[in-house]
Parts: structure tokens; C-alpha cells; sequence
């Protein structure tokens, strides 16, 4: 409803124009507060204040060693269940966990969400497939699938501090696909691994 409202008045000089303007304006980040107290108002400052602590702040390496807990934790997935967790899904596998993705859930970096992959899906179900089973096969997948923007949430209205938001990752729909698959498989044996 937003998008076809913005769509038809948005760029009208119209009481939904400015509307939209001043909300945007509000949420707008001005000034900031680092934690030696300097406050920084430039954008330019702030944004590469953003970019340290967030570089160190999801980028720090942990040193303390832990030690190996893989002796004191009995197998309670046995091989043959093993390598049904890790086979590649099939075509209903696959649509069953794209369209349990929300139509409305963001995109990735690829600017494809679900709705797209439902809405296209005799068209890039063979491909799609194709990709997800060379995940499962190879255990990995190309950069391009793995890639995610990091958006940075407010835990309250009028952030001053970076501490005061939350950063959250837009994946693409191909990954977010993967993850599915893995959990509903795993689903299965929730109950012999908890008990």
C-alpha cells in the first residue's frame, strides 16, 4: 500500500510528499555521542565514527581458549542421520522453505526477496535448485549468496550512542533458503538430542 502511494504522490509537492519528508527527516541521525563523550554532528564524522565501532565491535577476536568439550559430548546423531541432514533437498524441500519466508521480509544484497522467487518460480525453480543443491554437495556457496548489508535498528527513539542500536543482516533469499532446509531437518532431531 505504501509502495502505490508513493508511487502515485510522491514526487507531487502533496500533503503525503512532506509527510513522508519530515518522518524521514526525524529519523535522520544528527549528532552522536561517542564514549569519551566527544559528540560529532558532521556526517562524514559520524559515519566513519559508525564504521570504527562497528568494525571492532563485530569484528573482535575472542583470545580465551576454550577448552574441548567434544570428549565430555556423546555422538547422539548417528552417521546414517548425519548424512540425511546433509543431503541435497529436493524441489519440494526447497519450495516448502522459500515459501515459508515471508513475501514481505527485506532483501538481501542481490534486491531479489521472496516475493520475486514465489512470483518467478516456474521460471527459476531449476536454477534455484541447482544452486541450493551445490550448497548442500560442496558445503559451500559463492560469496554472491553469503553477502549481506548490515542495518543498524535503534533500540529507542533518539539514539545518541552506536551502543543504542541493534544490527541486524539482510540476506539474500538463497541463503536464507539454506538455513530453512538445515533447521527443519534438524527439527527432526530436536527431541533425541535435548532428552
Amino acid at each position: 500500500m505504501a509502495k502505490k502511494s508513493w508511487l502515485k504522490d510522491g514526487d507531487q509537492n502533496s500533503k503525503f510528499y512532506h509527510a513522508y519528508l519530515n518522518a524521514k527527516n526525524h529519523k535522520r541521525v544528527k549528532t552522536m555521542c561517542l564514549s569519551d563523550g566527544t559528540v560529532l554532528e558532521s556526517p562524514s564524522n559520524i559515519h566513519q565514527a559508525a564504521v570504527d565501532y562497528f568494525t571492532q565491535f563485530l569484528g573482535a577476536e575472542r583470545n580465551s581458549l576454550l577448552p574441548t568439550l567434544s570428549d565430555l559430548i556423546s555422538p547422539v546423531i548417528t552417521p546414517d542421520e548425519n548424512l540425511d541432514i546433509c543431503k541435497a533437498p529436493t524441489l519440494e524441500e526447497m519450495k516448502d522453505a522459500l515459501f515459508s519466508i515471508p513475501i514481505e521480509s527485506s532483501p538481501g544484497p542481490d534486491d531479489f526477496g521472496s516475493g520475486f522467487f514465489r512470483f518467478c518460480w516456474n521460471i527459476v525453480k531449476d536454477d534455484l535448485l541447482e544452486a541450493i543443491n551445490d550448497f548442500f554437495i560442496n558445503s559451500s556457496l559463492p560469496r554472491f549468496y553469503t553477502a549481506s548489508f548490515i542495518v543498524l535498528i535503534p533500540k529507542m527513539e533518539n539514539p545518541t550512542g552506536f551502543d543504542q542500536f541493534r544490527p541486524i543482516s539482510l540476506c539474500s533469499v538463497t541463503y536464507k533458503i539454506c538455513a530453512k532446509i538445515i533447521v527443519n531437518r534438524m527439527t527432526n532431531f530436536l527431541v533425541k538430542m535435548i532428552s
